[in-house]
């Protein structure tokens, strides 16, 4: 799952198509408590995730601002 530029992840995976994360951010709690234990190990999350922070600067527990969209 890399994205066109070579080497990094896709942070949209995170935010339209991961079963975890989109879930979470929808109020399902227990994958909020998946993704908590996720968080938790890997230390920040997955690639993916990481991806999404560091493109729209919000957790992948927390919905985008309205203006990112």
């Amino acid at each position: 799952m890399s994205d066109s530029k070579g080497g990094g992840f896709d942070p949209d995976f995170c935010e339209n198509s991961c079963p975890v994360c989109t879930r979470a951010r929808n109020g399902n709690r227990f994958a909020q408590f998946l993704q908590a234990i996720e968080t938790f190990i890997t230390f920040g999350g997955c690639p993916w995730g990481r991806a999404r922070q560091k493109k729209y600067g919000v957790k992948p527990s927390e919905p985008l601002p309205r203006a990112a969209k």
